[in-house]
């Protein structure tokens, strides 16, 4: 099978562990695979103003870029807008009545910026550790403080994404029942952390997505992931690899399993399945 799409989440896959930047080898295999006429389109849960320098508008490589789990497809060269699908916020206060009992932090992506209270901004702080990158790099520069997230929520912001940043142990089941009685789609973006989307959002959503836009065969297309949000991706692409970091459960929904992200297995990945056929 000639893969003619490569669709790549970014953390945990494609970035190195600075979450920032690709490997040299990486960059290489892209370039060789986008010169054979490969489409590369990123997919992840970050939106478009949290991009990492990697994936920027003057790769040689740009063209789409799937956003959010699928909530947007935006092309990378300029960020137009593709498709999108927004949650509405109408359906959010009960999400966030159930995170203030459980106990959960809580951001609405919206317009650019992640809106959270000052509650669950210090109760990040005091992981640090674990949410540094997070901290630093994100709510630094794009968190905005809320005082009253019903008043937010009622004044109809168009959200594309709800994260709750840290989950602890202890309180898993109770979210995730929580998290069913939605009604939105929801993916565990990382051993502690969910995102939340509309209900038709998802990776595989905006995979399939780009292959209309593109005029590609899903057929023809390789995912790579690494978590349970890449899980419907890795389903239904032509091939799925899982990185050899990713948890039992994502290495179980891919047809084929790569090194680790830290030893080049999404490079190896594309010179295997795409550059050698």
């Amino acid at each position: 099978m000639d893969i003619e799409l490569i669709a790549m989440d970014l953390d945990g896959t494609a970035l190195q562990a600075d979450r920032k930047s690709f490997s040299p080898r990486l960059d290489e295999a892209l370039r060789a695979a986008h010169e054979r006429g490969v489409h590369i389109v990123p997919v992840t849960g970050r939106q478009f103003f949290i991009l990492p320098p990697a994936v920027r508008p003057g790769a040689p490589w740009a063209e789409l870029v799937v956003l959010g789990n699928g909530g947007e497809v935006r092309r990378l060269t300029d960020g137009t807008l593709l498709r999108g699908h927004y949650i509405d916020p109408g359906c959010l206060p009960p999400l966030v009545s159930a995170a203030e009992e459980l106990g959960l932090p809580l951001e609405f992506s919206s317009g650019g910026a992640l809106y959270l209270t000052r509650r669950s901004w210090d109760y990040q702080r005091e992981l640090d550790g674990p949410l540094h990158f997070h901290l630093t790099e994100v709510l630094a520069r794009f968190g905005r403080e809320l005082d009253n997230p019903r008043k937010f929520l009622l004044g109809g912001p168009s959200i594309d994404k709800v994260n709750l940043p840290w989950v602890p142990d202890e309180a898993r089941e109770n979210t995730r029942r929580m998290l069913d009685a939605l009604g939105l789609s929801w993916f565990w973006s990382g051993p502690r952390s969910v995102e939340i989307a509309h209900p038709d959002a998802s990776k595989a959503g905006g995979l399939m997505e780009a292959c209309v836009i593109l005029g590609v065969d899903p057929a023809r297309t390789m995912a790579l992931g690494d978590s349970g949000n890449d899980i419907p991706m890795l389903r239904c692409a032509g091939l799925g690899v899982a990185m050899g970091n990713a948890p039992p459960e994502v290495r179980a929904a891919a047809g084929e399993v790569t090194a680790p992200f830290d030893r080049d297995g999404a490079a190896l990945a594309i010179e295997k399945w795409v550059l050698s056929r």
